[in-house]
Order: structure tokens, then sequence, then C-alpha cells
């Protein structure tokens, strides 16, 4: 192959390189889409009863995995990190469950998010739909919010699994 052939060659995978890297870039800046995804976390509740209502608070920590996505910062197959702090009432009128929480992705990119949840229960064997918030986050989520349906299930051990679906928009 002469020198011009070689060079002509680079010259074309260089710009194909180039273009490949700016869809990338491309899509983290989308302005909405959805995506699904499952977490697997363990918990660490602390429980008070106090006169017919059972008290519950703590942590869940673990990871979350995004299954399936229409593009933006929310890659398939990516994983991210997920602290979150808990706060859930039960009584004879039911359960009022909040939960705060970070997403963090193998970057250092932070997403924050708030779930609710007044159906099921947090036994083992229980579960229930509920809905988490995305309320903000940095680097790439920077701007996003969103709206996401989840169903949790409690396992034995302290574990609990959910899946979800969100919907998601950038300011």
């Amino acid at each position: 192959m002469s020198i011009r052939n070689q060079i002509g060659a680079v010259l074309v995978v260089a710009a194909g390189t180039f273009c490949a890297a700016q869809t990338a870039v491309a899509d983290h800046h989308a302005k909405s889409g959805t995506f699904e995804f499952v977490q697997a976390l363990n918990t660490d509740y602390t429980v008070v009863e106090q006169s017919g209502t059972t008290i519950t608070a703590g942590s869940l920590k673990g990871s979350v995995t995004i299954t399936k996505s229409s593009g933006g910062p929310f890659e398939e197959g990516s994983s991210q990190t997920q602290v979150a702090v808990i706060y859930i009432k039960k009584s004879a009128a039911g359960i009022d469950l909040i939960a705060d929480g970070i997403q963090t992705d193998s970057d250092g990119d932070k997403r924050f998010v708030n779930g609710r949840r007044s159906a099921g229960d947090i036994v083992v064997g229980g579960g229930g739909k509920g809905t988490q918030e995305i309320i903000g986050g940095t680097g790439k989520y920077e701007g996003i919010t969103g709206n996401c349906e989840y169903t949790v299930a409690y396992l034995p051990e302290n574990r609990i699994v959910s899946a979800g679906t969100c919907d998601w928009q950038r300011d």
C-alpha cells in the first residue's frame, strides 16, 4: 500500500472515530427520553412501635442497572451505585413510605431521586407499587427531571429488588 493510501486510510478512520465520539457525546445532551431499570438493594432498618403505628427508618444500599433506554445519559446496560435514606410509617390506615437517594455512575456523575409508596408492605414476601421522581443531578444528569413507576419485592436477609420505567426530560 502506498504512503498516500495509508494516509488516506488513517484519515478515514480518524474521521469515523471523531464522528462516532461526537454522536455519543451528543446523545448525553438529549432533551428527553425513557428508560427501564432494575435495582438490587440491602436494607438496614430500625423499627419503633408507637401507639398503633410502626415507624421504620434506615438506609438502602445497592445497585441500579439500566435494562432498556431510548438514549441520552441513561445508557442501556450501565449500572450505578445507590444510597438512600428511607422513612416508613405503617398503621391501620396503610403505609406511607418516603426514600431520598443518590445514584452514582462509574464517571462519578450523580442522579438524585425521591421515592414514594403508599401501597403494600415492607415484610418478606411483601412489596408494592410506587413512584420515583428524578429531581436533578450532576455531570451528564444536570438539569434532568422525571417520573418513574416501580414495583418492589422484599426478600429474606434484608434484601429488596425493584423494577421500573421512567420518563425524563432535561430543562
